[in-house]
């Protein structure tokens, strides 16, 4: 997997740097550089939480070429993608698809975000590899910096986590519970001319539900306990 870099170029703001650190603290980022950045007052300690350790260890340079140093790939990103073919700058990637192309690579990756009022410039963009956007609606385009980290980071860091796996039930359990609910529709005395539609509206819910074992067990329990709490009623009558 890439070794993820953030680069802020010229934050204007503390209380910013301090979230874009908390921001990447929660996805195992750890290596941010500040290029000309404001002073670091305590608003970026506050801000960045538990990932305060992040802003402490910021490496800080006074021009962008410093700032990208040693980056084997480095990602540009910007609010204001161009439509026109020609302005090859600003033709963007989304982040999902920026995560699918660079999940397999190796290397230091920087991950390079502008400043708060310009973005990052012209100049700037035209040293980056590729040229990253977020989708938003066009009457709000542009993001707050760190929401854009956010964005980001969570991208590329859900590509690396596998997806819990759920152990799907059966036929035979489901059949089982299709069962069960036969049986309290008798319980309940629900109406004959409707029994037939209302099991094959079951049916078909528990085959789209793709239940899990757990869900299985939970479900048919709670339906068996209903047709033998009522058939107990009925036998005290």
């Amino acid at each position: 997997m890439p070794e993820y870099v953030v680069v802020l170029a010229e934050p204007l703001i503390a209380g910013n740097i301090g979230s874009v650190a908390r921001s990447m603290s929660n996805f195992g980022a750890e290596e941010l550089v500040l290029f000309n950045p404001c002073e670091l007052d305590d608003d970026a300690y506050r801000f960045a939480k538990h990932g305060r350790f992040i802003v402490e260890n910021a490496k800080i340079t006074k021009t962008f070429d410093e700032a990208i140093q040693g980056l084997d790939l480095v990602i540009g990103t910007s609010g204001i993608p161009s439509g026109n073919e020609r302005k090859f700058l600003r033709h963007p990637m989304s982040p999902s698809d920026f995560a699918e192309y660079v999940g397999e690579k190796q290397g230091r990756v920087g991950l390079v975000f502008g400043r708060e009022d310009q973005g990052l410039s012209n100049e700037e963009l035209a040293k980056c590899d590729i040229m990253v956007t977020v989708p938003t609606a066009e009457l709000n385009p542009i993001m707050n910096v760190s929401h854009a980290v956010t964005v980001v980071l969570y991208e590329l860091f859900r590509l690396d986590k596998e997806p819990m796996a759920r152990t799907l039930v059966g036929e035979r359990e489901k059949e089982t519970l299709n069962e069960l609910w036969a049986a309290l529709l008798e319980e309940i005395n629900y109406p004959e001319h409707k029994k037939a539609k209302t099991k094959v509206m079951f049916r078909k819910i528990v085959a789209r539900a793709d239940l899990s074992e757990w869900e299985f067990h939970t479900l048919a329990g709670v339906v068996n306990r209903a047709s033998k709490s009522i058939k107990r009623h009925k036998k005290k009558k």
